[in-house]
Formats: structure tokens, C-alpha cells, sequence
């Protein structure tokens, strides 16, 4: 299949304060070290804890935030060499879906307002064609053309995420980034918006990178997931293969973590306490050795790589090494 993205080597560092009483700068690894491949028309899913660097990876996906190190190509142009003008036209393909759906629209415009910015800035389609445009818009995602004059606050959560959907799609992009686009939203409405991304993929051929914390979510909607811990990926496969056989223990406390319809029959194996480690200091090898029942003395020193276990399946964790297959250089 076409590959439309592919990210090299991703790092995201901050220079942030070591504290409010000091001067004294320290690094925060949001994103580091992250590779990934992204074919026409599929849905890669990432998850992961919060703060584990997965919306940051998004931003700098789009360059919505500049990489400090890395390459993203998008349809065989490295995004980060692009000028102004050049960006700009990209702009047209490549689109996001933020997580907070009312503070993602300005609450001092309306609704026709907001989804008519992109046309003024990208078309030179008249007044009315742009009209009818959001008109077309509004029903493609459930909406009434007749609410387009209203305010942001007149809608609930659900239907502003659809008018965050509508803005996102409105130019025909070809890759949208959905940043916990349904976190914000109530169960039920969460499988509406849902289903409606997955009608429009199938309408527009639209490629997705899908971001949750919910493993299940994830799972219902994606065709290949990255599981992230700390800025970096530690596990990746199709879904398919995730669902069968997760292999890392992160993974494996993510899924039991989720909520589920009989959880009396869930096992606990694989619960891990504690909290994500601080991104300016994160712990010395594998990071997650620090809340990992399986750490050895080596997991404290070594950073493991990503083993190719079979299948597309990829793991970073020293209890994979001998399964893994070993590729001719």
C-alpha cells in the first residue's frame, strides 16, 4: 500500500525550569526516538498513559509543534523543509481533531463563521458557494444547516465535536489527526462520533492517526496500534495481533486497566502501581523498569530496542530477544 506519512527517528525536547525558585533549565523528553509508517486510508492508533508524548507526536506530526530532531515525510516532502506558502497549501491535506470540542471553537464566533475560514483562506469560492458549502458540511456530520448561526455554548459536547469534524474535513484532506477526540464526551456519545469518523473514512478514503488513552476505544476503530510509555514506543502491531497476543507488560496493564462488561472474570496479573516517571528525569535503561515486576539488572542499565517478534509485531523488552528475527543487514 502507498505509504502517505513516515516519521524518522522523531524527537520533541522542552527547555522548561528546573523549578519556580531556580533559573537553571532542564530537558523534557516529550517525544523520543519515535519511527512509524502510516499507509493510505488506515487508522493507526496510538496509546498510552497521559503524558506519555502522544498528542505531542501528533502536533509534530502536522508540524503543529517543531521537531527537535527527525524527519516527517508526508507523500515524499519532509514537512520540515517546507516554507511558508508551501505549508500553507499542505494545510489543505493534513487536519486535526482536538480533544476539547468547546475550546477548540472561538465562542465569539458562529458556527458559519468558524467553518467558513477555511474556503476564504484556501479557495476563492463566492459568499454563497461557501454557503452552501457548510450547508453540505453540517449534514455530512449530522447537523442541521439551520444551526449555523449559533454559538458555540448553544450546542452540547457531541455536537460540537461534529462541528469540529466538519472543520476538519471541510478542505477533502487526506490525513486527519484525532487528539482524544472522544475523551471529553460521554460512553454513548463517544460511540456516535465513532461511528461518524468511520463512515467518513470510508466517504472521503480519509487516513487517520487516532489518539487515546482508552486501549478498547482504540482497538475498535484502528488497523494497526503503537503503544507508547514515556515519549517512546514500546510496543506495536496490527490490531489483530495486539488483541491476541500483547507481549509487553505495559500493554497487558493498559488492557486490564480498561473498563469492560464483566470485569469479575478480568485477570490482575499484570497491574502496575506508581505513576508515569517525570519526562525531565526519567529513569536510568528501560523506563518502564521502575513499575515493572519482570525488571532485571540489565532493564536498569540497557535501553531495550524494538524486537520484531513475527507478524509485524515489534517489542521493546528483553524478554522478547530470543524470539525475535534477526534481519540480514
Amino acid at each position: 500500500m502507498e505509504k502517505i506519512l513516515i516519521a524518522k527517528n522523531v524527537v520533541k525536547y522542552y527547555q522548561v525550569k528546573a523549578s519556580n525558585y531556580s533559573e537553571e533549565k532542564k530537558i523534557l523528553k516529550a517525544v523520543d526516538g519515535v519511527s512509524l509508517e502510516l499507509s493510505k486510508g488506515e487508522t493507526l492508533g496510538i496509546v498510552g498513559e497521559s503524558g506519555c508524548g502522544k498528542s505531542t507526536l501528533g502536533k509534530t506530526l502536522l508540524r503543529l509543534h517543531n521537531i527537535t530532531a527527525g524527519k516527517v515525510i508526508f507523500k515524499d516532502k519532509n514537512i520540515y523543509d517546507l516554507n511558508h506558502k508551501d505549508l500553507t497549501n499542505l494545510r489543505q491535506q493534513m487536519q486535526m481533531i482536538f480533544q476539547d470540542p468547546f475550546s477548540s471553537l472561538n465562542p465569539r464566533r458562529n458556527i458559519f463563521s468558524t467553518l467558513a475560514q477555511p474556503f476564504k483562506i484556501h479557495t476563492k469560492l463566492t459568499k454563497s458557494e461557501i454557503n452552501l458549502k457548510i450547508d453540505s458540511l453540517l449534514k455530512r456530520v449530522g447537523l442541521n444547516p439551520g444551526y449555523k448561526n449559533r454559538y458555540p455554548h448553544q450546542f452540547s459536547g457531541g455536537q460540537r465535536q461534529r462541528i469540529g469534524i466538519a472543520r476538519a474535513i471541510a478542505l477533502n484532506p487526506e490525513l486527519v489527526v484525532c487528539d482524544e477526540a472522544v475523551s471529553a464526551l460521554d460512553v454513548s456519545i463517544q460511540a456516535q462520533i465513532i461511528n461518524l469518523l468511520m463512515d467518513l473514512q470510508e466517504e472521503l478514503n480519509l487516513t487517520y492517526i487516532f489518539i487515546a488513552h482508552d486501549l478498547s476505544v482504540v482497538e475498535f476503530i484502528s488497523d494497526r496500534i503503537i503503544v507508547m510509555y514515556l515519549g517512546r514506543i514500546v510496543e506495536s502491531a496490527s490490531k489483530d495481533e495486539l488483541i491476541n497476543n500483547r507481549l509487553h507488560p505495559y500493554t497487558k496493564a493498559l488492557y486490564e486497566a480498561s473498563p469492560g462488561i464483566d470485569p469479575k472474570n478480568r485477570k490482575k496479573d499484570n497491574v502496575i502501581l506508581g505513576d508515569v516517571p517525570s519526562p525531565i528525569n526519567p529513569p536510568s535503561g528501560c523506563y518502564f523498569q521502575t513499575r515493572c515486576k519482570f525488571k532485571t539488572e540489565r532493564c536498569e542499565k540497557e535501553y531495550p530496542p524494538l524486537y520484531d517478534v513475527g507478524n509485524n509485531h515489534k517489542v521493546a523488552c528483553f524478554l522478547y530477544e530470543k524470539k525475535a528475527i534477526k534481519h540480514e543487514s
